[in-house]
């Protein structure tokens, strides 16, 4: 009996030793790397500048935040002009936003923020503070 156990072991040795080479073997894919593309010339498109230039003008504007209302809560300027606003939340901590500048701002009671953008759209444009429902003003582009 052992005498078969030792011939099946060495015969199971024997088997598992012996390797299988596959039928069509699989060649290496070749990788065409070229000389990679020069990047193309600038952009034609110019964003709309962040400061002033000398033929912009900068109208200035100093709104009060209240718990009850922005004051002034309705602003004009002029298509063009650089905006520069000076925020003061004057009672409770609040936010400035005007989305259709990309403008967020908090406004912590007691100190001036400042808020520069460029008008360079037309049209009535609302600001609000986030935290205070119902407070609302408007810049108004001509």
């Amino acid at each position: 009996m052992m005498k078969k156990i030792a011939l099946l072991l060495l015969l199971a040795l024997a088997i598992s030793c012996t390797r299988i080479e596959p039928a069509n073997p699989r060649p290496i894919p070749n990788i065409d790397v070229g000389v990679p593309q020069p990047l193309p010339d600038k952009p034609r498109y110019e964003p709309p500048p962040t400061s002033p230039t000398s033929t912009q003008t900068t109208v200035k504007h100093e709104i009060e935040a209240t718990r009850a209302d922005f004051l002034p809560s309705e602003i004009t300027v002029q298509k063009g002009n650089y905006v520069s606003l000076r925020v003061t939340a004057i009672d409770i901590p609040q936010r400035f936003t005007m989305p259709s500048f990309g403008i967020d701002e908090p406004l912590p009671v007691g100190e001036d923020v400042d808020i520069e953008f460029l008008a360079d759209r037309e049209g009535t444009f609302l600001f609000y503070s986030e935290g205070n429902k119902g407070l609302e003003g408007k810049l108004i582009v001509k």
